[in-house]
């Protein structure tokens, strides 16, 4: 097989740097992990309106192998109200090796700097905050986010399932063996405690995050708000037997300590719209394959990119 030395990007500049130019043969929309292992694995260029990093609260599975990415999957245990689960790296980890990758290997043109995508034709248009446009020229374009992109028709199914995301400082209850909560209920469905980034260095010190999914109606209630969810979180903290930080001894048993309770304060609710989909036509896909979908479907090609990979390993 033919090794690529280059990225098959034709790219020409015009005066004042106002307008750019890009050719190629398929291009990818979107930079979610997803988005980011297609075009690894086929040596595609891709653009974004906007960063879709994953959380750095998303982990693999323990078992998925991602030494295609020149990366050990190390396996941890996650402690839960139920049991004690076994998961591996950040999602986050190996979503910034492969854009540094790709970066270098000249796979993502515009990097993050274009706001709003327009399709005309065989031709996206990609403006940027500072009145620039860029337009590239392609023959196959795969949609994995549609997000501030104009010129699609409209969808043919809108998911109706909002995932909400309630950051939570905790002030008092920061310390416990907890990594996750579970409940049945899809209002503050579970809880995850991850490393306080507010205190430095190594510690055990946990903030908290409320996973709910939610309708839009449900959106509007006060019911499901964010004060609700702070409630709901305080109350499966306590049920679990997490306190707060230690307030001396108990004066009528010196064997034992008193405990202030738990406190936590509401820091941000970010709320993830529902996707849409939408029908694929003529040279225009959209992609909805899960990680796994893809790694299981497309073989490494031999690349220049593949290469970056190959030599980062063996240093």
């Amino acid at each position: 097989m033919k090794i690529e030395t280059k990225p098959s990007l034709n790219l020409e500049l015009h005066s004042k740097i106002r307008d750019i130019n890009i050719e190629c043969d398929k291009l990818v929309v979107g930079s979610s992990l997803e988005a980011l292992v297609y075009c690894y694995l086929n040596n595609v260029p891709f653009v974004c309106s906007q960063l879709g990093h994953p959380h750095h609260f998303e982990y693999f599975n323990h078992r998925d192998d991602l030494s295609i990415f020149g990366m050990k999957n190390i396996s941890r245990i996650r402690q839960t109200n139920f049991a004690q689960q076994t998961i591996g790296i950040d999602k986050l980890c190996v979503w910034e090796r492969l854009f540094f990758y790709l970066s270098v290997a000249g796979l993502c043109p515009l990097t993050d700097k274009s706001v709003s995508l327009r399709i005309s034709d065989n031709v996206l248009k990609a403006s940027t905050a500072n009145a620039r446009m860029a337009k590239i020229h392609f023959n196959e374009l795969i949609i994995f986010d549609d997000t501030n992109i104009y010129g699609l028709e409209v969808p043919e199914i809108k998911e109706k399932t909002y995932t909400v995301y309630d950051w939570f400082d905790v002030r008092s209850g920061m310390k416990h063996t907890y990594d996750q909560i579970e409940d049945t209920s899809d209002f503050v469905n579970h809880i995850i405690f991850y490393s306080s980034q507010r205190v430095e260095g190594n510690h055990n010190f946990k903030d908290a995050i409320a996973v709910s999914y939610l309708t839009k109606t449900q959106l509007d209630d006060f019911e499901y708000s964010d004060i609700s969810a702070r409630f709901k979180t305080l109350y499966m903290m306590k049920e679990l037997g997490i306190r707060g930080a230690r307030n001396g001894r108990n004066m009528l048993d010196k064997t034992k300590y008193k405990y202030y309770a738990v406190r936590i304060e509401n820091t941000q609710r970010e709320i993830i719209e529902p996707r849409n989909i939408y029908k694929s036509h003529n040279n225009i896909i959209f992609n909805y394959d899960s990680f796994d979908d893809i790694m299981n479907k497309i073989p490494l090609q031999e690349s220049y990119v593949s290469n970056i990979v190959r030599r980062s390993r063996r240093s």
